[in-house]
């Protein structure tokens, strides 16, 4: 019988060959793994800077709103404060019954 050199064998250099195959499409898959790692860690990264864009552009603009609707309230409370001052100061007589009045019907009310 012959001996089978390893270096000769066609057998064992396929199977160091796949090896090496392997080897090669194993780093390669871990290479796009991270790639693809990466690539989702930026497209997480966009979303979350685009929501919090969104959630301050929703709060400039819920201040705005309230902001204007206070000054709104205050214009409306200063017109309704110059118009009784008006009505007062045209008829004062009538302005100091009406007064009484109130306060005698709350005096009333209290006392029940």
């Amino acid at each position: 019988m012959a001996q089978v050199n390893p270096s000769n064998d066609p057998a064992r250099a396929a199977a160091a060959s796949s090896t090496k195959d392997i080897e090669v499409q194993l780093q390669q898959l871990r290479e796009d793994l991270a790639a693809l790692a990466r690539s989702v860690a930026a497209v997480g990264s966009e979303k979350a800077d685009d929501y919090r864009r969104r959630a301050r552009r929703a709060t400039s603009d819920a201040t705005d709103a309230s902001l204007q609707m206070v000054e709104a309230a205050r214009e409306q409370a200063m017109s309704l404060e110059r118009d009784l001052e008006r009505k007062i100061r045209t008829s004062p007589i009538q302005s100091v019954a009406m007064a009484a009045g109130v306060g005698f019907l709350i005096a009333m009310l209290a006392r029940r």
